[in-house]
């Protein structure tokens, strides 16, 4: 089940003061991205899904440190509760939107830059390509979210005691075929394991549902009954002295145009 944008960005207008206490793989993916991306940014660059600021804080100081009248740098997310807990450094701009709709004019920035976010899209490749769209030619972008796989614990533990489940993910394959039909673009992929390590499961599920990315995409999370038997079923298969979550990320840099 693929949740709306209106449930997307009321988890995330929830989770948005205490969201950078759990959110602990998304600093590492922000981090990670970052050290891809170029150590100096000029022009116009939009981030989208710029949430916290976990990207915003490693990314705008090398745009706006260099004082150019002509600099940019738009924090767009989905969510205004998000945007109003975020710590971001002063000048950049922040657009409360959809992503997948973004009000901005098309051929506008140098680059652009989204760290897990995109993986929330409703329809990814008709938005991915209209985000591209958003580039001048020769304009850069660096994304990064997550892939089938991820979560894989508590997924198997879900499906097998129908307690919650798992927002879905799609496949590293699929990317990479909707990358390379869409025209006008360059871009090289690499995939990343991320383990975050955890108390226990009950801990787990709390720092999930802090963080926005609830175990289930309703209210209904089932039964009491099938909340003991997934906590015991997610401890016999996967607890071997902790309660490890895996994330399966996807890093993706190009170019609108040749390299």
């Amino acid at each position: 089940m693929v949740m709306s944008s209106r449930d997307i960005r009321r988890r995330f207008d929830r989770a948005g003061a205490g969201y950078e206490s759990v959110a602990v793989v998304q600093a590492r993916v922000a981090e990670e991205l970052a050290g891809r991306c170029p150590e100096h940014l000029t022009g116009r660059v939009l981030e989208i899904g710029a949430g916290s600021g976990l990207l915003t804080r490693r990314l705008a100081p090398r745009l706006l440190a260099a004082g150019q009248s002509d600099s940019l740098y738009v924090a767009l997310d989905l969510s205004p509760g998000m945007l109003a807990h975020a710590t971001m450094p002063p000048g950049v701009v922040r657009l409360a939107a959809n992503g997948e709709a973004a009000p901005l004019r098309p051929g506008s920035f140098d680059f652009l830059a989204s760290a897990s976010a995109m993986h929330w899209y409703a329809d990814p490749a008709r938005s991915l390509a209209a985000n591209l769209r958003l580039l001048r030619p020769g304009g850069r972008f660096a994304l990064a979210f997550y892939l089938e796989g991820t979560l894989s614990e508590l997924d198997e533990a879900s499906r097998a005691t129908g307690f919650g489940s798992v927002y879905p993910m799609r496949p590293e394959h699929w990317w990479r075929e909707t990358l390379a039909a869409m025209p006008g673009i360059v871009w090289e992929m690499t995939t990343a394991r991320h383990t975050v390590v955890h108390a226990d499961v009950r801990e787990m599920l709390r720092s999930l549902q802090g963080a926005g990315v609830t175990h289930t995409p309703s209210k209904r999370v089932g039964s009491p009954g099938k909340y003991r038997e997934f906590i015991r079923y997610y401890e016999n298969k996967f607890t071997h002295g902790k309660i490890d979550s895996t994330y399966i990320v996807m890093y993706i840099l190009g170019k609108k145009g040749k390299l």
